[in-house]
């Protein structure tokens, strides 16, 4: 039996028909497997700049705010050799055979996306050992592809961990997580409320249906976990989640529509008046 009464019509950015009649408890983050996958895969992926690894290393400027170890600089081609600091990070991170570890390149090898397997999720007490894991994996795999010894380890440390632990988190460093670390969240259950929202339209590629679904995932999932969707709040969470994130019913849509025709009159007015 059905948890609530309402169901929603559910379409995609272009207004094609996904699915009709979904109840409403099914696009609950704690229940729609999609939604699961993608808070999963937040927590669980990181991102490696090797272009910015090269250049720190070469350059000696490391940690941001200007800083710089003058009359420092090492030899290394880390987008070239990519595909094999690919291979030393993912042996490294990953915790059995046939985990879920996946080290994706991207840009010809200008970055690294690292999902560590869900082991290590698991395992700990917060997101953040995704970001240190790939963090200490990326500084091993760099000591070893290039044989640095033990007096210039720490200089390629201090490339890939950023100005840490001075600073709470990676400052200036090369990993990044979409996820602010725990420590610069405003309160309980503001991880997910806090992706910003240029890494939406990254994600998205500027489509306005996609990022207004993905920001809706995010808002929601972090209003579950802040105990707003508790008791008789829960189904005025997945109504305004439904409606206003994943565009039952086209609001999003048609709001859209119009906001181009408005968009279009305006410029036929301005040429009209140019014209004149």
């Amino acid at each position: 039996m059905a948890k609530y009464k309402e169901t929603c019509d559910l379409y995609d950015d272009e207004g094609k028909l996904l699915k009709s009649g979904v109840t409403l408890e099914k696009i609950s983050p704690l229940v729609n497997p999609g939604i699961k996958k993608i808070i999963d895969l937040s927590k669980r992926t990181i991102a490696v700049n090797l272009g910015g690894l090269d250049e720190a290393l070469k350059t000696g400027k490391m940690g941001g705010k200007g800083n710089q170890i003058l009359s420092r600089s090492m030899k290394v081609d880390c987008v070239k050799d990519a595909d094999s600091l690919a291979a030393k990070i993912k042996e490294m991170v990953s915790v059995t055979d046939g985990d879920n570890t996946k080290v994706t390149k991207v840009g010809g090898g200008k970055l690294l996306l690292v999902e560590v397997p869900s082991a290590r999720i698991e395992a700990a007490a917060t997101y953040d050992a995704a970001l240190t894991a790939v963090a200490a994996a990326t500084t091993q795999a760099a000591i070893d592809q290039y044989k640095v010894n033990m007096f210039d380890a720490p200089y390629v440390k201090s490339a890939i961990w950023g100005s840490y632990p001075v600073t709470m988190g990676p400052d200036g460093g090369v990993v990044q997580s979409i996820l602010s670390i725990p420590q610069n969240n405003e309160g309980l259950g503001y991880a997910l409320r806090n992706i910003q929202a240029n890494h939406v339209a990254m994600m998205t590629h500027r489509n306005a249906i996609q990022a207004s679904a993905l920001s809706s995932t995010f808002e929601q999932a972090g209003e579950f976990e802040m105990g707003m969707a508790i008791g008789p709040f829960e189904r005025a969470q997945l109504l305004l989640y439904a409606y206003q994130g994943l565009n039952a019913k086209h609001p999003l849509r048609h709001r859209q529509e119009e906001r181009q025709d408005r968009d279009h009159r305006y410029c036929r007015h301005e040429h009209r008046r140019a014209c004149d």
